[in-house]
């Protein structure tokens, strides 16, 4: 990701023109806000659009570092997955926005 950033800084070469980027974010820690933050905006400043609502978290919180918990709740969880869903139609939709020339500059 360090090569993308720097054909942006240095080159002014843009290799994630019209991407559109969404996140699952998922662990035991209680950080999702902070995660979300950093990845958004290294991903922005690389150049990439994001549908509202661009991510989708899951943490168990402090007390529960056990993944193997964590990994069975991500498996069957009805509500994670329509979340997930939910976010994908979103990104296709802003992709469509992008694609067409739509969306704003």
């Amino acid at each position: 990701m360090n090569c993308i950033q720097n054909q942006e800084t240095i080159a002014s070469k843009h290799l994630l023109k019209n991407k559109v980027v969404g996140f699952i974010i998922t662990g035991g820690q209680d950080i999702v806000q902070g995660v979300a933050g950093n990845m958004m905006s290294f991903f922005a400043e690389i150049g990439c659009q994001f549908p509202q609502f661009p991510f989708v978290a899951r943490t168990r919180g402090w007390n529960s570092e056990d993944m193997e918990n964590n990994i069975d709740y991500v498996k069957t969880s009805k509500l994670l997955h329509d979340g997930v869903k939910a976010l994908t139609e979103r990104m296709f939709a802003i992709a469509d926005l992008v694609i067409t020339g739509k969306a704003p500059d």
